[in-house]
């Protein structure tokens, strides 16, 4: 069997990926049962979009629409990422909470980037209708739309002040899913309709001398950059704006209990605001060990989140005073991954845990999950924009990933969107696994399904920016590719990474017997 792309390159894939993609894509995917088609797909018959706006390859131009629809809980809901089980409850609302879409079209190809402020969405969830993951939401609008699934890009921006879709920290009530997934769905179909003709642009610049971020290990790699893409209308007038940055969407702290997307919040207003009757959303980049820096805003809180977001539009805005004009065409590609579920604790919670408590909400059958549940399956993609990259991991990727990119894919400018389609935690190179989950035990720990997921995803992802096209210099990769020798650091990081699995692992079962509270 071989995997098509929009490029019309193909490659040989290994009889045992061909039956799980066989598997897979009948359920994630609704694509054929022995054939996964990265090509354009054809147009959906009834379809409930109509196209407003047409931009042939040789234009110069794209068609571009923008729309967001808001899923603030109506009734209190337990907000996800600090801690174990039910300790966060939402005690009122500071901000509204939103899904934002682009839709980008030329051709007769389409991508989408929407973004959910939350903490995670799954791509499917547990129980016999639930018909609310990221899967469920590509397949509705691909239906209405008549767009292939894998041209839908949904991410979560990992806001710890929002909803926790997860379930680990005592989740949200299926009536909400539901509403969240109508509500995106009505966001994506929005942006396609409304799409209009528009010129492309995007710019980075480098944050580093802003000292925004930081790291938990010290000494380690930071993605410092901040990517922005932009579309100017016909008066020259940027009405829709990517922002695609690095940094943890933490700044409100533990402590807060009001509903808001944190710092994203004053970025997307700033830059809505220089730009009226446009919209804007962010993306977040390489979060994984990354954290933003707020020593120079004061104490977490509302002020260093609104300071923090407030720099971030401004050097948003700088970046887009320097961006490039996009042309060429679009292309995507997605690949089903089978991952080892080796992370026992993380398991037990998807099928022990209690629900509305600590039960982690992710199916856990097939297509799903396989072998009795010790696999995962989940999707990776990537998209090309003329010569920009895209890449789209499936949890919290650390910076290793976005670097490695930068060094061996020729692209005019890399972008990574992690959280997207899935949230399986996090994917730190092999070497800095025992070290990671020996910082933070009760966190890291709990949310690294294998040692060696980040490799695997870093590997399609080269394979993938092939595929599209890239000129890639190698696409193997391990994950010690780069490291800097660091002496008796290493020696001592090597020696906890070989006691994680009798030290560490039984430390966080130990803390969650002991009871929740001792993790806020």
């Amino acid at each position: 069997m071989k995997l098509r792309s929009e490029l019309g390159t193909s490659r040989e894939l290994p009889a045992e990926m061909v039956r799980a993609s066989r598997k897979i894509h009948r359920a994630i995917l609704a694509a054929a049962a022995s054939v996964l088609w990265f090509g354009a797909s054809k147009p959906v018959a009834g379809a409930a979009i109509t196209a407003a706006c047409s931009a042939s390859e040789s234009s110069g131009e794209y068609c571009v629409g923008a729309s967001k629809r808001e899923i603030t809980p109506a009734s209190p809901v337990y907000l996800g990422g600090y801690g174990f089980g039910p300790v966060r409850r939402s005690t009122g609302v500071r901000s509204p909470i939103y899904a934002r879409t682009i839709a980008i079209s030329r051709g007769e190809r389409t991508v989408v980037f929407c973004a959910i402020d939350s903490q995670g969405h799954f791509l499917a969830y547990q129980g016999d209708d639930a018909p609310y993951g990221s899967a469920d939401i590509r397949r509705r609008v691909s239906k209405d739309a008549g767009i292939p699934e894998r041209a839908i890009i949904i991410a979560s921006t990992h806001d710890h002040s929002g909803p926790d879709d997860i379930g680990v920290w005592g989740g949200v009530p299926p009536e909400y899913l539901n509403f969240v997934a109508d509500q995106t769905v009505a966001a994506i179909e929005s942006a396609l309709r409304d799409e209009r003709l528009a010129s492309l642009y995007s710019g980075e610049i480098d944050t580093a001398s802003s000292h925004l971020l930081r790291s938990i290990l010290a000494a380690y790699p930071l993605d410092t950059k901040l990517r922005v893409l932009f579309a100017k209308g016909s008066d020259g007038t940027p009405f829709a704006t990517l922002i695609n940055f690095s940094a943890h969407v933490t700044a409100l702290g533990k402590d807060n209990t009001l509903i808001s997307p944190d710092w994203p919040a004053s970025a997307v207003g700033a830059v809505e605001k220089s730009n009226p009757d446009s919209t804007a959303l962010v993306m977040v980049a390489s979060v994984g060990r990354t954290q933003p820096d707020l020593r120079a805003m004061g104490a977490r809180g509302p002020s260093a989140a609104e300071s923090y977001g407030a720099t971030v539009a401004r050097l948003a805005l700088e970046a887009e005073a320097d961006a490039v004009k996009i042309d060429g065409p679009i292309a995507t590609v997605e690949t089903v991954l089978e991952e080892p579920a080796d992370n026992p604790v993380l398991a037990g919670l998807m099928t022990n845990g209690k629900a509305g408590v600590d039960r982690v909400m992710r199916s856990n059958h097939e297509p799903y999950m396989a072998d009795n549940q010790s696999k995962i399956r989940t999707i990776v993609g990537a998209v090309r924009i003329g010569r920009l990259f895209f890449a789209a991991v499936p949890g919290e990727s650390f910076p290793e990933t976005q670097l490695t990119m930068e060094a061996r894919v020729s692209a005019q400018e890399h972008y990574l969107f992690s959280l997207a389609e899935d949230q399986l935690g996090y994917d730190p190179p092999p070497y800095e696994v025992g070290m990671v989950e020996f910082v933070s035990p009760l966190d890291e720990g709990l949310f690294i399904i294998n040692a060696h997921f980040g490799a695997d995803v870093t590997r399609t992802l080269l394979a993938q920016a092939r595929e599209l096209g890239f000129p890639v210099s190698f696409t193997s990769y391990t994950g010690d590719e780069g490291r800097e020798a660091r002496g008796l650091v290493d020696s001592a990081e090597g020696m906890v990474g070989s006691a994680e699995e009798t030290i560490v692992r039984p430390l966080i079962l130990l803390t969650l017997w002991l009871g929740y509270d001792r993790f806020h």
